[in-house]
């Protein structure tokens, strides 16, 4: 097994943090726009307007699955779900999907949060290796 390796990344241009990177008084809420802005190499604002305008065009939140998938696949990524697991297995956590992954460009898609993967590196303002993968899209 590799050994997974974790990045902060906020964007976010009013997040606060203390001299550790941890974040101060931080909401998770915009967790679609910190991922997307990573894998699309776009400022924070750039993305949220993305979302929200595709988000009013479907009547749907921007942090819907639905929104957030269809700018990454207007982005030139491809959605995969991991399905259902069989009974008495579990979805892959984090650290299982990366040792499976090593390489690429990921975000994947957790139980209503979005973080982002690139060559090994979890990106995301916590270190969430053991949260469990139900889908994940891939360039």
């Amino acid at each position: 097994l590799r050994t997974m390796k974790f990045e902060y990344f906020n964007p976010n241009p009013d997040a606060k943090t203390f001299k550790s990177g941890k974040p101060k008084y931080w909401s998770r809420d915009d967790n679609s726009v910190r991922a997307l802005s990573k894998v699309l190499n776009k400022e924070w604002t750039e993305v949220y307007n993305e979302l929200t305008a595709c988000g009013e065009k479907h009547h749907d939140m921007p942090e819907s699955k639905n929104v957030v998938s269809e700018i990454l696949e207007n982005n030139g990524f491809k959605f995969i779900t991991l399905g259902k697991p069989i009974m008495g297995q579990k979805r892959p956590t984090i650290v299982e999907f990366i040792n499976d992954h090593s390489s690429g460009i990921y975000v994947l898609y957790l139980r209503n949060y979005y973080v982002t993967v690139i060559d090994g590196v979890l990106y995301n303002t916590v270190d969430m290796k053991n949260e469990s993968v139900y889908s994940y899209w891939t360039k």
